[in-house]
C-alpha cells in the first residue's frame, strides 16, 4: 500500500528533492511483509479483534520480537494500525487481505510477486535484444499453487464481468451455437447459455481436456492450429488476444471470423493499453503489458489495431464499449 505522504513530501519527491525510487523500495519491502503476514495468519487473527503483540504472537505461533518488527512495516505502510498498544487491521486490509474478504487480493499479490521476481529476471537483456524470455505457461505448470491462483483469478474476473458482457451482446435471433476461443473456465459461455435458452457453447482452449457439461462442450486445442467448428452464430475472444504477438493475434482474429455463418457476430473483450480509470489502473496496465511481452511475447494491443484486424478479416466492427464494472476493459462487436 502506498505510504500516506503529506503534501510537502509529495512535492519534494516530484521535484526530485527526495529520491523517488525510495518509494519503490518501500513498496518492495511492504510486498514481502504482507506475504509473510499472510503466511503467519496475522490478518485473519486480527480480524477477530485488536491484539497486543504478545497476544497476536501466541495466536499465530510467532516470536514476539520478530513479529513486532514485521508489524512495524505493516503499520507504516498502512496495513495495520496501533492504538493503546493493540494492533488492528485497517479497513483496506479487512476488505482485501483477510481470507474471509469478498475478494482475497492476497493471492493475486502473491502470484504477481512470484511472476515479477522469478520471470522478470533478464528483462534488460530481453529489451536490449528484442527477444522476450517467454515460457510463462511452462513455468506456471510447474507451480501448482500459483497455477491455481492464476486460474482462480481468470475465473473470478470472468464471473465478475459476465453479466455485463452478456447484456451488451445482441444475440442473433434463433442463435444455437456459440464458440468461445480461449475461455477454458467456461464462465462466459455458461453465462450466455443461461441468458439464452437453446444456446449451446463450445470452448476451445489449450489448457482443457475434452468433455461436456449440459449445454457446454470443451475441446482441447491450440487456438492457432486446431480445427475449429464452423457456422457459429457467435464467436468470442475474451481476454485472449493480449497473450499473442501482433502477427499471431491478427491471425487468430481471422481464424475466429472464419468460424462464423453469414450474419454471425465476432465479439472481442480486451484490456485497454490506456484505461480510463485511475492513475493506478494506468500504471498497472503498463506493467501488465510489459509482463505479457516479456513472459508470453504478447502485449495490450491498441484498440484501433484490433478493429483493423477485424476489418481485415472481413468483419464490420462497431465502436468499442467500455465496461462499467472494469474501467480497464472494453468490448467490440463485429458482424460478418
Amino acid at each position: 500500500m502506498p505510504v500516506d505522504l503529506p503534501p510537502d513530501e509529495v512535492d519534494a519527491f516530484r521535484r526530485g528533492d527526495a529520491p523517488a525510487p525510495m518509494l519503490d523500495l518501500i513498496g518492495l519491502m511492504a510486498c514481502h511483509a504482507v506475504g509473510a503476514a499472510r503466511s503467519l495468519g496475522v490478518f485473519d487473527a486480527l480480524a477477530a479483534g485488536p491484539s497486543t503483540t504478545d497476544e497476536l504472537a501466541a495466536a499465530v505461533g510467532a516470536d514476539p520480537t520478530g513479529l513486532d518488527q514485521l508489524l512495524g512495516v505493516l503499520r507504516t505502510t498502512g496495513y495495520v494500525r496501533r492504538h493503546e498498544g493493540r494492533h488492528a487491521n485497517t479497513p483496506a486490509t479487512a476488505a482485501w487481505l483477510c481470507s474471509g474478504s469478498p475478494t482475497d487480493y492476497g493471492r493475486i499479490l502473491g502470484l504477481w510477486q512470484a511472476i515479477v521476481e522469478e520471470r522478470w529476471a533478464g528483462l534488460a537483456g530481453a529489451v536490449r535484444s528484442g527477444t522476450p524470455a517467454g515460457g510463462f505457461y511452462d513455468w506456471l505448470a510447474g507451480r501448482p499453487d500459483l497455477s491455481a491462483a492464476f486460474h482462480d483469478l481468470q475465473r473470478g474476473l470472468a464471473e465478475w464481468l459476465a453479466d455485463e458482457v452478456v447484456s451488451l451482446v445482441p444475440m442473433p435471433e434463433g442463435a444455437k451455437g456459440l464458440l468461445d476461443l480461449g475461455g477454458g473456465h467456461g464462465a462466459y459461455a455458461a453465462a450466455f447459455c443461461r441468458a439464452h435458452p437453446g444456446l449451446s457453447g463450445t470452448i476451445v482452449d489449450g489448457a482443457v481436456t475434452d468433455g461436456s457439461d449440459g449445454s457446454l462442450t470443451w475441446r482441447a486445442g491450440d487456438l492457432l492450429t486446431a480445427d475449429l467448428p464452423g457456422e457459429q452464430d457467435v464467436t468470442v475472444l475474451f481476454n485472449v488476444l493480449h497473450g499473442f504477438a501482433a502477427r499471431d493475434a491478427a491471425e487468430l482474429v481471422a481464424r475466429a471470423a472464419g468460424t462464423l455463418r453469414a450474419g454471425g457476430l465476432l465479439v472481442v473483450l480486451e484490456s485497454m493499453p490506456e484505461p480510463l480509470g485511475t492513475a493506478a489502473d494506468l500504471a498497472f496496465a503498463a506493467g501488465f503489458s510489459l509482463n505479457l511481452w516479456h513472459t508470453q511475447g504478447g502485449a495490450l494491443h491498441p484498440l484501433e489495431t484490433i478493429r483493423g484486424w477485424l476489418a481485415a478479416a472481413g468483419c464490420a466492427p462497431g465502436p468499442w464499449t467500455e465496461l462499467t464494472r472494469s474501467p480497464s476493459h472494453a468490448l467490440v462487436i463485429a458482424t460478418t
